[in-house]
């Protein structure tokens, strides 16, 4: 009866998430990547052989939920909201989990339901994010699994699934070393100093340094065989930029939490109910600063300042690696950011994740320290409060206006006007793909400083191009990337025989077929 109840829990939750994520987030190019990368992986190209990939291939991370699904289903539009669902409801799961403390009872119920809360009732800022594919949230879910596999420091098999874990997520997303990799050494180093003894954290030390050696060896073995290019690392904020972000950080990071909207949207929600998530945020900061002191402390001091939990865990170890891979999240944003964009405000999602898990573990052991039964009524009352109107903000983001998908639009017009194959601009390309189900299936191209037209090498696949036509090129005017347009379509191709408006987007097309380079790797 419990696996049952468990099982519809987990199936409603990924209802809930799949719901608010086809409402908010309508889908990208970026997405549609990583469905084709599954497609490539199910199909049996289990190293993405001719692919160009960047430092984030998801490959060993995200893009495995993606095979599965396109097995199980083929290449579908919903997968672009479904994955993400599945995804961000087991890092849901696992993080409640988490919140419990090894607590039975209140106690342990509202840790699991502060993380509930604050990241399965998610704001509709945090849900543009939280909810959208690929945005390191798979990453995320291995470092968390990898932390709860290290916290059970008498388990060598749960030691090994730490080293797996990060591994995969080495070879799949560079970010693993910020929150999961690096958090895991330095957790070792803090907890020997706890400690006073090198033993503490040698198990910590050497699952971090296990996983890149053994992720180096995975990548230059891939390359024995043919995998992937990486191409084109992302961009790197300057140092004066570096310094703005750690205040922008804090704003953004509060704004995904619910406080204000400007840049974000409010997704339809009144302003009473989004002045309610001020709550969750001050127990992020809550739980973030007694986790970050105490880390502190206890290296100071010479010896853990918790002891062991009703499971015989030592709630320290688990706590300073949220703690430090909050940090390393927030390292990630400032150093990645190159601008004040919301957009970038996706590097601080993780850190979202990991400080709702400390807010939910700091509740947890304050509710337990309650001895008189009308404190836990009142803090029961308080929070079922709370979730109410965190809920019925939910509520409101799916009774507004739903994000449109243009490329929909535009699929079902080069269908019915028998154009199949064609290339475009990034943004205009591969979702294409994916909303026709491939049945229109248009590559991405750029354009060289000379203005030609050649291959996207990122994000792509080499077969897409060689020994390929297409019969035609489409962009989008008012996403201006790669300089893929009509002046340097006809500098690429001659002049082209009509030009359709089709839903914002510019559709060119010629009398004859038009090729690309050759662009093998």
């Amino acid at each position: 009866m419990a696996v049952a109840a468990g099982v519809f829990g987990f199936a409603a939750l990924v209802v809930l998430l799949y719901v608010l994520s086809a409402h908010v987030v309508p889908g990208n190019s970026d997405g549609a990547t990583v469905v084709l990368e599954g497609q490539s992986l199910g199909a049996g190209d289990v190293t993405l052989h001719h692919w160009f990939l960047s430092l984030d291939s998801f490959w060993g991370v995200d893009a495995l939920f993606y095979a599965v699904a396109v097995l199980l289903v083929g290449v579908r539009p919903e997968l672009l909201n479904l994955v993400p669902a599945v995804i961000a409801a087991l890092a849901v799961v696992v993080g409640a989990a988490m919140a419990r403390d090894g607590r039975r009872g209140v106690a342990g119920l509202a840790g699991a339901t502060t993380v509930v809360a604050l990241i399965a009732l998610p704001t509709y800022a945090l849900a543009g994010f939280w909810l959208q594919g690929p945005l390191h949230i798979g990453t995320a879910l291995w470092c968390l699994l990898a932390f709860a596999a290290l916290a059970r420091t008498r388990s060598r098999g749960a030691w090994v699934v730490a080293v797996v874990l990060f591994t995969a997520g080495n070879i799949g997303d560079l970010q693993t070393l910020a929150f999961g990799v690096v958090p895991a050494a330095l957790a070792g180093v803090v907890a020997a100093a706890r400690r006073r003894e090198l033993r503490a954290g040698a198990a910590f030390v050497a699952a971090a340094g296990a996983s890149v050696v053994l992720a180096l060896v995975v990548r230059e073995t891939a390359k024995l065989v043919g995998t992937f290019v990486v191409n084109k690392s992302n961009p790197i904020a300057s140092h004066h930029q570096m310094l703005a972000n750690l205040g922008l950080a804090a704003t953004y990071g509060a704004k995904l939490l619910g406080l204000g909207s400007s840049g974000f949207g409010t997704g339809s929600v009144p302003g009473a109910l989004l002045g309610v998530h001020v709550v969750g945020l001050a127990l992020v900061v809550a739980g973030v600063l007694v986790a970050s002191v105490d880390l502190v402390r206890g290296v100071l001091v010479g010896h853990p300042s918790r002891g062991l939990v009703p499971d015989g865990s030592e709630p320290w170890r688990l706590d300073d690696l949220l703690v430090l891979a909050f940090f390393g999240s927030v390292a990630v944003f400032v150093i990645l950011t190159p601008v004040a964009s919301p957009p970038y405000a996706r590097y601080l999602t993780p850190a979202v994740a990991f400080g709702a898990i400390l807010a939910g573990r700091l509740v947890a052991r304050l509710v337990a320290r309650f001895s008189r039964t009308w404190l836990v009524a009142l803090a029961a009352s308080a929070g079922a409060a709370v979730l109410a109107c965190f809920a019925a903000g939910a509520g409101f983001t799916l009774a507004g206006p739903s994000t449109p998908q243009p490329a929909r639009a535009l699929g079902t017009w080069l269908a019915s006007h028998d154009l199949h194959s064609g290339i475009g601009g990034y943004w205009s390309a591969s979702i294409v793909t994916v909303e026709t189900r491939g049945v229109v299936r248009v590559r991405p191209v750029t354009a060289l400083p000379g203005g030609r037209v050649v291959a996207y090498t990122r994000n792509s696949e080499s077969t897409w191009y060689d020994g390929h036509s297409f019969d035609f090129l489409v962009f989008n005017p008012a996403l201006d990337f790669g300089d893929v347009d009509l002046k340097t379509a006809t500098a690429t191709f001659g002049r082209p025989t009509s030009v359709t408006p089709v839903n914002g987007y510019l559709v060119l097309s010629w009398s004859h077929p038009v090729t690309l380079p050759h662009v093998g790797p």
